[in-house]
């Protein structure tokens, strides 16, 4: 017998109820507004809430669904209390006063069903619910043929291969250890380009192009205009600059919490599309209608993100305590981003997908951001970011679970976009900023006084998801995203959409002669005042001691520029190589790019050639020895340049794709692999030709998971 057979879920029902009546009994000690007159009558009630739960909620969401997402929300935050007075006034001996109490009660019924069932390993992954969303999501099923397997592909962000086959081996994400040794799936690693980072390599794996992307935040010099991938507006530009309707998408399928959509159909939460070609926000309330379902996934998400900051703060302490090194202060607007990252947006993005496979779509994209996010704050190779993946590896379950249950077969994609790697503080070691650096330099030449401009991009992905939430809210048409707006103090939601401290950075940007923008590793120097991108040349008769500053200094590993005669060449303290295809060498000393991999050249010289580059690109210094990298943001986990992990990201991808593991050189080799073995690229008008050889296209293979070994 299994917890999902249909005697399993009958116990399991069981347990929940006995679960809620002693929770309800506890509360009788602590609440006195809540009477209960003996076990029986908190059984009974235990059990009328949960019927008010299954069989009302539903129907109370449905209709609230129509009123707007600020409505929606209200209305799923206090149904639980509503039922829980509604099973007082019908239940003689069970009583709850006050406007107040029933909401206490519902949340503390909440934390009572989450903590005990976990304790006793129920492991309840609201099954019940499930099947509800499952009935409901027939009315808008998927047109497409249910016969015909599906893909559903889970995105860890940030996480290299090193450290999955570390969390793995330790036991912290049973569910893929148990697909990798039935062997239903195989992992390898694959190798990302620069820049290492979400916005360029999930416009290559989705699209099939980065897009001209050369970082998080970059400078547009002819506009004088700073763009972010933390901006909706900046993404939708770049989103149909990428987007040809052929993306790994494009053929009936959902985007959920990624920053470009692939050209789905259906995109819940992706950054790049909230924009539409009106320049109108687009909002959905019914998006979140099977997260909300679940009665207790609200209450769930608020307590486990306070949750979530006493752990950070007692993480921080431990750092502190131990004297962990390189280590940031944690406090502050990371506490909340962690929240939302590693509970709300996590738990909403599971239901989502599972809601999306109820109906039926051939191929769902999903992003999970929480280790990311830890592993930029505590370091990626720490215990606090590595603890994270037991909980994605929950979802993991989950979602396996419900394909399984789904009308059509679905196989399961786990990747990455990227990794990261330990990085000491450029700041932190050095005393100043890499703008102070680059000031200095110039100010060398007579009569030559220098403003600048840093901005760090590093504390900008999570926060683009939880706006692409918030914008959500707030830009739906009418009276309804009136009142939105209201509560968030934003005309038509510019406010939230354009937040006070990138307004602000771009109306600076007008006045200062450098903007120095940093992702990690990574920088990138600009001459704001030139609109035309300055060669090696014009740098060096125009400020002739800032590049052999740059160079010289031990915090800089390696230089980039473009030569009027060599075109891109990258120098170091040690030597100096030409990058161009057709001449590829080292013309002095010794190579600068000898402790990277064989494919630097090829992706410095791409990113040199984007339009937007900087006139001056720098990368942190990469020890061997200790596997850091300097970086340029104020985070002790680094993504954005070469050196380490942050470029071994992986792929977990069904056993009989290939037999031979594919060798995957940037996210566009990995958009044809996928594109060739989810079906996408047999609808693709023009298809590009996939680079890896693995033999003949074969047909996908329906995915039932197995079976974890605590079962």
């Amino acid at each position: 017998m299994t917890l999902t057979s249909p005697l399993g879920v009958v116990i399991r029902a069981l347990f929940t109820w006995l679960i809620e009546a002693a929770g309800l009994y506890l509360m009788l000690r602590y609440l006195p507004d809540v009477r209960i007159v003996n076990w029986e009558i908190a059984i009974v009630a235990a059990v009328v809430i949960g019927l008010l739960n299954a069989l009302v909620r539903p129907l109370v969401l449905r209709v609230a669904a129509n009123l707007g997402i600020i409505p929606f929300l209200f209305v799923a935050l206090f149904l639980n209390g509503f039922l829980v007075m509604v099973a007082g006034w019908l239940i003689p001996g069970f009583a709850v006063d006050g406007l107040v109490t029933p909401f206490i009660v519902a949340f503390g019924l909440a934390a009572v069903n989450t903590i005990f069932t976990w304790l006793l390993s129920i492991e309840d992954d609201d099954l019940f619910y499930r099947n509800v969303i499952g009935r409901l999501s027939k009315g808008r099923r998927s047109d497409g043929d249910m016969h015909e397997p599906g893909t559903v592909i889970i995105q860890i962000d940030g996480l290299a291969e090193p450290i999955l086959r570390r969390a793995i081996g330790e036991g912290r994400m049973p569910t893929l250890a148990s697909w990798l040794a039935v062997g239903t799936h195989k992992l390898t690693g694959w190798e990302c380009e620069v820049p290492s980072m979400t916005t360029s390599a999930q416009a290559g794996i989705l699209h099939g192009t980065n897009g001209e992307v050369p970082a998080f935040y970059w400078y547009e010099k002819r506009d004088r205009r700073l763009m972010s991938s933390a901006n909706p507006r900046d993404l939708s530009s770049v989103q149909r600059r990428v987007s040809d309707g052929h993306g790994l998408l494009h053929n009936d399928g959902v985007s959920v919490t990624n920053l470009f959509s692939g050209d789905a159909e259906r995109t819940v939460m992706t950054v790049g599309t909230l924009i539409d070609d009106e320049g109108s926000i687009r909002a959905d309330p019914q998006d979140f209608y099977g997260y909300l379902l679940v009665p207790y996934n609200l209450y769930r998400g608020i307590a486990g993100m306070i949750g979530e900051a006493f752990v950070d703060c007692w993480q921080a302490l431990r750092q502190k305590l131990t004297n962990v090194q390189p280590r940031v202060r944690r406090f502050g607007l990371f506490t909340l981003q962690r929240g939302a990252a590693t509970v709300l947006l996590r738990d909403a993005t599971t239901w989502t997908v599972i809601a999306s496979m109820y109906q039926g779509h051939r191929i769902i994209y999903c992003d999970f951001l929480g280790y990311d996010e830890v592993g930029h704050f505590a370091g990626p190779e720490t215990r606090d970011a590595v603890a994270t993946l037991t909980s994605i590896d929950r979802q993991l379950r989950q979602i396996a679970r419900a394909a399984a249950e789904a009308p059509r077969p679905y196989q399961l994609v786990v990747l990455s976009d990227h990794g990261q790697t330990t990085a000491p503080i450029f700041q932190s070691v050095y005393g100043y900023p890499l703008d102070q650096l680059v000031r200095e330099g110039m100010d060398q030449k007579p009569g030559v006084r220098t403003t600048s401009m840093r901005v760090s991009g590093g504390r900008g992905e999570p926060a683009a998801y939880i706006r692409a939430f918030v914008n959500q809210v707030a830009g739906e048409p009418g009276v309804r995203g009136r009142g939105a707006r209201r509560l968030l103090h934003s005309r038509r939601g510019a406010g939230v959409l354009d937040p006070v401290g990138e307004a602000i950075q771009r109306e600076a940007a007008d006045d200062v002669e450098i903007v120095v923008t940093s992702s990690g590793s990574l920088a990138h120097i600009y001459f704001a005042r030139v609109p035309e991108r300055l060669s090696f040349e014009d740098i060096a008769v125009a400020y002739p001691a800032l590049i052999p500053a740059l160079v010289a200094h031990e915090g800089i590993g390696m230089v980039l520029v473009r030569s009027e005669k060599r075109g891109a060449i990258v120098m170091s303290d040690e030597g100096i190589r030409e990058l161009e295809p057709d001449r590829d060498r080292v013309i002095e000393g010794k190579d600068p790019l000898a402790s990277y991999t064989k494919h630097a050249p090829r992706f410095l010289c791409q990113l040199a050639g984007y339009e937007h580059s900087g006139d001056i690109i720098v990368n942190g210094t990469f020890n061997p020895s200790t596997n850091q990298v300097i970086g340029f943001d104020d985070l002790v986990g680094a993504h954005g340049g070469l050196g380490g992990m942050q470029t071994q990201p992986f792929v977990i991808y069904p056993s009989d794709w290939t037999d031979t593991p594919p060798e995957l050189v940037g996210s566009v080799e990995l958009h044809h692999f996928l594109m060739k073995h989810t079906g996408s690229a047999a609808e693709t008008l023009t298809p590009g030709p996939s680079p890896t050889n693995d033999g003949p296209p074969q047909s996908p293979r329906p995915f039932g998971p197995p079976r974890v070994a605590s079962e």
